[in-house]
């Protein structure tokens, strides 16, 4: 079976669109959202309706849940909230039913937990070692008999291995097969806000059968995307990052 892991696609429809392409010609079989799907961008209603039309198994993240009073937004940065009160005000609201149904963990095939923020908790960031050693602890108690989870919400592509008890930072194209020993915590980077240090989309294609990872990153056009922040009045700073991919 060969899947999309996608993530955080933050109501960025030129990121989205541009991962779809690439998508559809790498042919899997099954497409998995890891969450926050809206906030930040000016196309929420866009992105949504292509993840729900398109049969992308999805989990909801923060900024999803924010978006549709799931959780406090007064737990967001004022950027982040200016953002989710102008989705919430224009958020259809058949999208808002479809996000609020979405579970907050999922899995998948009884092949891979898929997680947005950690396997305990959909809103904590796992940023390092320490994180990762904890979420293979949580996985030995809670999944035992999964080894890999896929986890988004920091924007940044990150392989963990429990054999190496470390980090693997990843470059587009680089394909990783796993091993049989020991368990593995993967972020497949951003699609519409990365936050690696270089500006695009990122997104994985997993193969279960060879136990292949491989990181994709892609172009698209950040410049509409920043002409749609500021014509929605958004603030700018959410424009500019793109373009520092940070």
């Amino acid at each position: 079976m060969r899947y999309a892991i996608i993530s955080d696609i933050h109501a960025n429809l030129e990121a989205l669109r541009s991962v779809c392409k690439d998508i559809k010609a790498q042919r899997p079989d099954k497409v998995i959202c890891l969450g926050d799907i809206v906030g930040y961008y000016a196309d929420p209603n866009n992105c949504v309706k292509i993840c729900k039309n398109s049969g992308y198994i999805s989990i909801r993240g923060n900024h999803d849940d924010a978006a549709v009073g799931i959780c406090d937004i007064n737990d967001f940065n004022p950027i982040a909230q200016t953002a989710l009160l102008w989705t919430a005000r224009r958020l259809k609201e058949e999208y808002k039913g479809w996000l609020r149904e979405l579970p907050e963990n999922l899995v998948v095939d009884e092949q891979f937990l898929a997680v947005h923020g950690a396997p305990w908790d959909p809103y904590f960031y796992i940023f390092s070692t320490d994180g990762a050693l904890q979420a293979f602890s949580y996985m030995r108690s809670h999944y035992p008999s999964l080894t890999l989870c896929f986890f988004g919400h920091t924007h940044q592509r990150a392989l963990y291995t429990s054999e190496e008890d470390a980090v693997k930072i990843t470059e587009e194209g680089k394909r990783y097969t796993l091993s049989d020993r020991g368990l593995f915590l993967i972020n497949p980077g951003s699609v519409g806000q990365s936050r690696d240090g270089k500006p695009g989309a990122s997104y994985i294609i997993y193969n279960s059968e060879e136990k292949e990872i491989e990181f994709r990153h892609l172009a698209y056009n950040i410049e509409l995307t920043q002409r749609k922040v500021a014509a929605a009045k958004l603030p700018p700073m959410l424009a500019e990052r793109l373009s520092l991919g940070c």
